[in-house]
């Protein structure tokens, strides 16, 4: 009887060690989680003053004439021109790029065909670029009959998608994610929740910038810009002038991408700014937001 329930006792203490085994395990897990959540934190703030840095830098460029020297004139002066310039930091770098933001295609004035033009050249074949552009107008337009191939309230409900269309102008370019059939590899050119990169080339720059045939960048709700140049006219017109000059009351997209020395995250600050030199800080914050 005293041998069976020595067995009994060892085997409840076996069972007892199992257990707090078990719940070791899982507190260490659960710690190594927080500990990671707690360093993805910490560098995406760095990531974050490190983009808010390239943009201040941006800002206090804003106006500079253009420059005389000839060793290094890209780094002497920046223009709104969209050219991409990198700053380093101690912990990371700033990849930086102003453009003028009323050469893109203001999508609150344009018609159906105008907008067809960009999905086609943001390379959507014909039939494609047709049906999405009568869906995003129908988005935009005040009423609430479809076209051809739109969609008004009823396919919103009928989707089970949680609103209806704006049927009114954006207040913002990437309102447009709302629009069923834009998904953000349409409308960015990458996915902004894939943190994968394609090439080494890519995994470089930051991607928002170097993806010219994206919606994103083609598009504006500013200005009154409703077609895009011609790639041909526009080569030629960067042979005979290679520089873009800042205007007064003008309206500029500012684009600064922190980036980590030891990796991502990467963080976007998107800027839209317009020059105003007669007021005290030089330029007036139209939109901000954290990509």
């Amino acid at each position: 009887m005293i041998k069976k329930q020595d067995g009994i006792v060892i085997v409840a203490v076996l069972w007892i060690c199992a257990l707090i085994m078990w719940l070791a395990l899982q507190i260490g897990a659960e710690t190594r989680l927080q500990a990671d959540e707690r360093v993805h934190l910490l560098r995406q703030t760095q990531a974050r003053y490190l983009a808010t840095g390239g943009a201040y830098e941006a800002l206090v460029r804003m106006g500079q004439p253009i420059s005389l020297e000839t060793e290094d004139p890209e780094n002497a002066s920046w223009q709104p021109d969209g050219t991409v310039h990198e700053i380093i930091y101690r912990t990371g770098k700033a990849i930086v790029s102003i453009q003028k933001e009323t050469d893109k295609v203001n999508i609150n004035e344009a018609s159906q065909e105008q907008i067809k033009a960009v999905l086609e050249r943001r390379g959507l074949e014909e039939d494609q670029a047709d049906v999405l552009a009568d869906v995003i107008a129908d988005f935009l337009d005040g009423d609430d009959t479809p076209r051809l191939n739109g969609a008004e309230e009823d396919y919103y409900k009928q989707e089970e998608l949680h609103y209806i269309p704006f049927n009114d102008k954006l207040t913002s370019i990437d309102q447009l994610l709302l629009v069923p059939g834009v998904t953000q590899q349409l409308f960015y050119g990458f996915n902004l929740n894939d943190q994968e990169t394609e090439t080494e080339e890519e995994s470089s720059e930051a991607p928002l910038l170097s993806k010219k045939d994206s919606l994103f960048q083609m598009f504006t709700i500013y200005g009154n810009n409703l077609s895009l140049e011609d790639e041909e006219i526009l080569d030629q017109a960067k042979g005979e002038m290679d520089y873009v000059t800042w205007e007064v009351e003008g309206t500029y997209r500012i684009l600064s991408c922190g980036m980590l020395s030891s990796g991502a995250p990467a963080v976007i600050l998107w800027l839209i700014v317009r020059y105003t030199p007669q007021s005290e800080s030089g330029y007036e914050v139209l939109y901000r937001k954290i990509l």
